[in-house]
């Protein structure tokens, strides 16, 4: 792909696909990233009880059970502003939601509203501004990528080494 439009994102193959007609439910997506962020936390202070376990344990099964099937993954960035993802089938301007599933921990379709802003044609690949306008989702968001992205240059350390 060519050059990121900004500078805080990650690489990634994730289930997604564009929903011209989707709504996004802001409540969801900032409390789903906050428990996702509970999930990808590997090394923990303290053990965690048998009930935060079970807890845990339902919430995975029934977002299987919401998703039973995810959409085919696609190569992504993801950043603050932008995503761009490798696909097509969309006019620039068009508005709607790129519906990923963010979390191998939990599996689950979020929407996420954003405007097509470039298209190339030549690398299929497609790029859109978030739209993302209420404060709790936007900062949970933040938090995912600013995650994410320091994930990816830690990996990317310990290849080089």
């Amino acid at each position: 792909m060519s050059a990121f439009p900004e500078g805080v994102c990650f690489d990634a193959i994730l289930p997604l696909v564009w929903q011209p007609d989707a709504r996004w439910q802001p409540f969801e997506v900032a409390r789903y990233l906050d428990v996702l962020a509970d999930f990808d936390v590997t090394e923990r202070a303290e053990p965690i009880s048998a009930e935060q376990g079970r807890l845990d344990l339902q919430l995975i099964w029934l977002a299987r059970l919401a998703n039973p099937i995810l959409p085919a993954p696609a190569g992504v960035t993801v950043g603050l502003e932008f995503v761009r993802w490798q696909g097509g089938g969309v006019s620039i301007g068009e508005r709607g939601c790129l519906s990923i599933a963010p979390g191998e921990a939990l599996p689950h379709l979020l929407a996420l509203p954003a405007e097509i802003v470039a298209i190339d044609a030549a690398m299929a690949t497609v790029t859109a501004r978030w739209q993302l306008d209420h404060p709790a989702a936007r900062d949970a968001f933040e938090r995912y990528v600013f995650r994410r992205h320091r994930e990816q240059i830690r990996h990317d350390r310990e290849a080089k080494s």
